[in-house]
């Protein structure tokens, strides 16, 4: 049965919040391992499958996740049509989060542009990171890999 925020979400339209808790390891995974290689910066998450009919408690949403490193974020930002203000506000926020307590993603794919800031998580960032690496095969659903990537992948 499906919950009262997950048909209330499948109805608005508003799927964000939904993606986000079923994905919050794979997403906070990658903002550390994006922090830890790159420095500041957000994740950038494009949503591939349609989510308008999806159960947020059974379905998998097929998405592909990339780090922008601040240097790049005003572009990316730019390219998806935020104003120059918006953008200003927005790297005073990657300026001054905390990258092992917070995670700043970018959501797209369906419906409006959607950019989050995430924190008071109850698993932090750096605890995302360790779990996903710890049971890499649970997440790692490319299917050329056989479910097995090496340690520089992950």
């Amino acid at each position: 049965m499906r919950s009262p925020v997950d048909v209330w979400q499948g109805c608005s339209g508003n799927w964000q919040p939904a993606f986000i808790r079923e994905n919050l390891l794979p997403l906070g995974h990658a903002a550390w391992r994006g922090y830890l290689a790159q420095g500041r910066g957000m994740v950038a998450c494009e949503v591939v499958a349609a989510v308008a009919s999806v159960d947020w408690s059974r379905d998998v949403v097929q998405y592909q996740t990339r780090y922008i490193p601040a240097v790049a974020v005003p572009n990316y930002l730019e390219a998806r049509g935020l104003k120059a203000e918006s953008v200003d506000r927005l790297m005073e926020t990657v300026q001054t989060y905390a990258p092992d307590c917070d995670v700043l993603i970018a959501l797209g794919g369906h419906g409006p542009f959607e950019i989050d800031w995430l924190r008071n998580l109850a698993i932090a960032p750096p605890d995302c990171y360790r779990q996903v690496c710890d049971r890499w095969d649970e997440f790692n659903l490319e299917p050329e890999s056989n479910g097995r990537r090496n340690d520089a992948e992950r």
